[in-house]
């Protein structure tokens, strides 16, 4: 037995937490929504693996933090193992921006309220900083991705198909429609090689940010619905297709119009998504191979219910008490 070099240890992590193209997207995304942007800019370039920037007009990195912002392990979210029992971040456990830089090469280019000017920061393998040069880039922080998979090679030849290069793209255009969803007051836009894909304005509230994603012919087959409960503590909301609605239009083959969030975090909850299918066939006396319904529901519980540390990337969860 002999321990494994530093090196070896942190591509080995690393790859469990940042898998694809999206893993990325979703990391860094999240951290700006954690430094409270309201406008975030996701650009890529050939499918990402030349470049990915995330762009947003948040809080930014202080100076002194800059050092360590990429080092796995250091956070400004949690303190201790009883933060995760008060989760209010996406972001936790201090990986992300270390795990992507043991993968590719890394640019943060950053700004606070405070800093006269934007600083762009050269960071290496470790997430160290390595150079520094003013920017003039305004508040918020840019994150540059460059050259993804560089250092593990094998990863990039499971998107060796157009199909699989494809789906990666449709699956970052989920995770931002999810995410602009969740938050109303987001606007993204999701350009790829220059090409507009996606992209959604600020809006009021919850039912315009559901219309943005599908569409004001979906939104007229909607209804929305609450259900609060004491013991055990849960409040359900969103909008499921009514009865009588044209299925053509709220329902689809996959499940590409259905959105889970558990206390406003996007998960897979494969139960949930098999329940709602049952309710939707059940109430519309249908049973085709279109039978994905068009939904959103938004599961608000206690943090101290849920453990969102299942998987790497946090889109599973366990609810300790399912039977709401």
């Amino acid at each position: 037995m002999k321990q494994l070099a530093a090196e070896t240890i942190r591509l080995v992590s690393s790859s469990q937490v940042i898998t694809s193209v999206v893993s990325v997207v979703k990391e860094l995304l999240e951290n700006s929504l954690d430094a409270n942007a309201t406008n975030v800019d996701v650009k890529l370039e050939n499918y990402g693996f030349d470049k990915i920037e995330i762009r947003d007009n948040g809080d930014g990195i202080k100076a002194a933090d800059v050092p360590v912002a990429a080092v796995k392990h250091y956070t400004s979210k949690i303190s201790s193992s009883e933060d995760l029992e008060k989760l209010a971040t996406y972001g936790f456990r201090g990986e992300a921006l270390g795990s992507i830089c043991s993968m590719s090469e890394v640019l943060i280019t950053t700004k606070t309220a405070s800093d006269d000017f934007s600083t762009q920061y050269l960071l290496d393998r470790s997430g160290h900083v390595t150079s520094q040069k003013p920017s003039h880039l305004g508040q918020g922080t840019t994150v540059t991705v460059l050259k993804l998979f560089k250092n593990l090679p094998v990863r990039k030849q499971f998107y060796s198909t157009d199909k699989k290069r494809k789906e990666e793209i449709k699956k970052i255009q989920k995770l931002l429609m999810a995410y602009g969803i969740i938050k109303p007051e987001l606007r993204i836009t999701f350009t790829h090689n220059k090409t507009i894909m996606w992209q959604k304005t600020r809006v009021s509230d919850h039912k315009m940010a559901f219309m943005a994603v599908v569409g004001t012919a979906v939104m007229s087959g909607m209804v929305p619905f609450q259900h609060h409960s004491e013991d055990p503590e849960v409040f359900l909301s969103g909008f499921l297709p009514k009865p009588s609605s044209d299925g053509c239009l709220t329902s689809h083959s996959s499940a590409e119009r259905s959105f889970i969030f558990v206390n406003n975090r996007p998960v897979h909850q494969k139960e949930i998504l098999k329940l709602v299918q049952q309710y939707y066939n059940l109430k519309s006396h249908k049973d085709s191979n279109r039978s994905h319904p068009a939904f959103f529901i938004n599961i608000a519980v206690p943090p101290s219910a849920v453990d969102v540390n299942l998987t790497p990337d946090k889109s599973q969860v366990f609810l300790h008490n399912k039977s709401f």
